[in-house]
């Protein structure tokens, strides 16, 4: 079968194959002022919220009937559906759910539609600006922000207490405390710091927490990607000194996320940085650390107390270009973001909203008490630097994650790993 002949049929199979697994195809309406709706999104990004949404959804808006074209669970089988979708021009699905790196990407290729059109100034108030950001290209506005998940900063408040040490504020107190506890401890298998530091998206993003907070940024302002910088080279070698200090556990370099949550839930580290999932399981009955847990804010640099210190992934919702229905469905993106859907979302998942006007408020805490814990990160996060890099940023991220990892190994020094790294993304953003 020809290339071009096997992507149309992959885009219509695969979709179609999708709806058939779930319970959301409804029968057929013989009312011609009834327009039909696809949303496409997985299910872990709603649980159980998403079935009682469009019900009111539909409720509110008799003419618009939605069908759930229910994707798989991993980020990277997902994109996959929508290119191929793309690839072959479909009108379906009709609103997209985007992580928070793929908008760069999908604008640069012409795969959402810019809603300034169907949005009102209104509606796009009250959301976290760094969520917003990734949406943004040109000076238009390309979807609005779901939900967001965050770094968060774990520290054992039973071990603080024991030696009286307050919560660190800085990554330099966070340095001491931790080289103290585990001296006082006397415990071989017990760390100062765990995370997760495996060649994966998410070493890029605890990078990219060490450089916000020592006032760096991958972009400068004149829309060059600097990575070789003063900024950057602190960044990295505070990471390297963590382990050759042994503040980090040496097993660091190989964790990821579920790996780091593990150990800590054994009890085997002060503090650790991974996101907020892990939170409920750490404090499950079989936890060695349940009830000893507690969250802060990621420490900053010495003098950098307004940095961003938390890098945030979530979910933004756009809408097809091939959509034959845009009007529509900016009215379900507008309703599924609404401050009303973001409170019943994070009621019925624990999902947080990715809403300035809801972060720490007594609402959400009232339904979602450890909201008062995550919006602490969420209020200080910024986003991946996708929207820039655009179609070139899983590359980028790529190269950071070899060179970073390359110095945390001990096989490259700080200045090498940065001067490859700035080097091998000056060709790739030349092409």
């Amino acid at each position: 079968m020809k290339r071009s002949a096997l992507l149309v049929f992959l885009a219509v199979l695969v979709p179609f194959a999708l709806r058939a697994e779930g319970d959301s195809e409804k029968e057929s309406v013989d009312d011609n002022d009834v327009v039909v709706i696809e949303l496409a999104s997985a299910a872990r990004e709603y649980g159980e919220a998403l079935p009682f949404l469009i019900e009111r959804f539909e409720a509110e808006n008799p003419n618009i009937r939605v069908d759930w074209m229910k994707l798989p669970g991993v980020p990277n089988e997902q994109h996959t559906i929508y290119v191929t979708n793309f690839a072959a021009r479909s009108e379906k699905p009709d609103v997209i759910t985007m992580d928070v790196v793929w908008p760069g990407e999908f604008i640069e290729n012409e795969w959402a539609l810019p809603i300034d059109k169907y949005v009102a100034p209104r509606d796009m108030e009250g959301f976290l600006p760094g969520m917003l950001n990734p949406a943004r290209k040109n000076g238009k506005l390309y979807g609005l922000p779901l939900t967001i998940g965050a770094l968060q900063f774990y520290y054992r408040s039973d071990l603080l207490d024991k030696y009286d040490k307050p919560v660190p504020a800085t990554l330099e107190e966070m340095a001491e405390t931790a080289r103290f506890i585990v001296s006082r401890e006397g415990d071989p298998e017990l760390s100062g710091y765990m995370s997760m530091w495996a060649p994966i998206e998410g070493l890029f993003m605890n990078y990219l927490q060490f450089l916000w907070a020592a006032g760096g940024q991958i972009y400068d302002s004149r829309g060059r990607m600097r990575i070789d910088t003063p900024e950057g080279r602190k960044a990295l070698q505070f990471m390297v000194d963590m382990i050759e200090d042994g503040v980090a556990a040496e097993s660091i370099v190989v964790a990821r996320p579920n790996d780091a949550m593990a150990l800590y839930g054994q009890g085997r580290a002060v503090f650790m940085v991974v996101q907020e999932y892990v939170w409920p399981i750490l404090n499950q009955d079989d936890s060695n650390v349940k009830g000893k847990v507690s969250i802060a804010r990621i420490p900053y640099f010495d003098g950098n107390p307004d940095a961003m210190t938390s890098c945030a992934g979530g979910w933004i919702l756009g809408i097809n270009p091939n959509s034959d229905h845009p009007d529509e469905a900016a009215e379900l993106i507008k309703f599924l973001t609404s401050r009303e859907s973001a409170l019943q979302m994070a009621e019925k998942t624990g999902a947080m909203p990715a809403r300035a006007d809801l972060a720490g408020s007594r609402e959400l805490i009232d339904i979602l008490p450890v909201a008062e814990y995550f919006s602490i990160n969420h209020s200080v996060s910024d986003v991946r630097p996708s929207a820039q890099a655009g179609a070139r940023y899983p590359e980028l991220s790529h190269i950071m994650q070899k060179e970073i990892h390359a110095a945390l190994m001990g096989e490259k020094s700080v200045s090498e790993a940065l001067t490859a790294a700035q080097g091998q993304i000056d060709s790739l953003m030349a092409e």
